[in-house]
């Protein structure tokens, strides 16, 4: 045993202190004591790999296609996984859902040029008529702006073609009524014809204009909400899909993840390699980079190497795109470049790395 004085290890519930005058400490092998208790063995923290994640593509060309793939997975292993909630039928319903209504708000937008380009000239034709006008009633109504004017209908006080199309259409639509109501003001000869009817003729030609670009547009909005909400349900199914499939007992490395177009649990978070580079010389010092893409990769980085010059890669630029084109090269050299992809996680290995005589 030993003294307990001074002793700041000690602790008020020790079993193995004995208080009085004076106190003390029993020590192994003296009659009583009690052995510690052994200290809890902590097993070793295990460091897990950063693992690919799968998230829900937004950009609407990449969810489509990577909607495809999950099709196609789901077609080819759903019923041997036990998919039951998101299956092929459900989800391939709600793709072509969106695959259709991106295609009538295409084919709406692609109708709203040839309705614009028929108001530009219904426009054009009004203030050609407007022009004539002016020019037959300046002879009785003078040339400068006065009361007498204010029943043709002109604008804002000017004796002249209005600046707005707006404007003009009114103007238009008051020479209208102004001839209609003053038939002896009318002319019609042969360079010239400025009567009632020619100006009902332009008005109803831009009302007719004006009403079809208000149509396209309508349309236009009508089927980008209808799009959209094709798009935000999809996105919803793939999100959906892709969690029940996680939630399976799918190895980590197994491959099928990839017949689902996801990246295995196993795989790095980094891109993966670019795959398929092709370099195409395009002549006057420049080239054609072309990349078919990289798992995972949000970006891509071009390098090139020029033989005799670069002692490695050198950086060029990151881009989103899969092609680039790349000048200011060196006629006659001999150059080698490789792509890299990168994200958020850091930048994948380079791809095989594709030479090039520059022309």
């Amino acid at each position: 045993m030993k003294s307990a004085y001074g002793d700041s290890a000690l602790s008020w519930g020790d079993p193995n202190l004995r208080w009085g005058d004076p106190s003390y400490v029993l020590e192994p092998g003296d009659p009583g004591f009690v052995p510690p208790s052994p200290s809890p063995i902590h097993p070793p923290k295990k460091h897990r790999n950063s693992m690919a994640s799968n998230p829900t593509p937004d950009p609407l060309g990449e969810l489509i296609a990577s909607g495809e793939d999950l099709c196609d997975g789901l077609n080819q292993h759903a019923a041997a996984l036990g998919i039951t909630h998101n299956t092929f039928a459900l989800s391939r319903a709600d793709l072509d859902a969106l695959i259709a209504t991106q295609a009538a708000l295409v084919a709406s937008q692609g109708r709203q040029p040839a309705a614009y380009a028929a108001l530009r000239t219904a426009d054009s034709n009004g203030k050609g008529f407007i022009a004539a006008a002016i020019k037959v009633l300046s002879i009785s109504l003078g040339d400068a702006w006065s009361d007498a004017w204010l029943p043709t209908g002109l604008p804002d006080n000017i004796v002249g073609i209005p600046s707005t199309q707006d404007a003009r259409y009114a103007a238009v639509g008051g020479l209208k009524a102004y001839f209609t109501a003053n038939p002896g003001m009318e002319v019609t000869a042969t360079n010239i014809t400025v009567t009632a009817a020619a100006a009902d003729a332009r008005y109803t030609a831009i009302t007719a204009a004006r009403k079809a670009v208000n149509n396209a547009l309508k349309d236009a909005k009508e089927k980008l909400l209808a799009r959209d909400s094709a798009r935000e349900a999809f996105r919803k199914r793939y999100r959906n899909t892709v969690d029940e499939i996680t939630a399976l007992p799918l190895e980590a490395e197994d491959p099928r993840w990839y017949d689902f177009g996801l990246n295995r649990p196993a795989d790095s978070a980094q891109p993966g390699q670019p795959a398929n580079v092709h370099v195409s010389a395009l002549g006057n010092g420049r080239v054609l980079v072309q990349v078919d893409g990289a798992r995972r990769a949000n970006s891509f980085n071009y390098y090139r190497q020029i033989t005799g010059v670069d002692a490695a890669p050198v950086k060029l630029l990151n881009t989103p795109g899969t092609q680039q084109t790349i000048e200011g090269l060196p006629a006659g050299a001999s150059v080698a470049f490789t792509v890299t992809g990168v994200n958020d996680a850091g930048e994948g290995q380079p791809s095989e790395a594709v030479g090039v005589v520059i022309l």
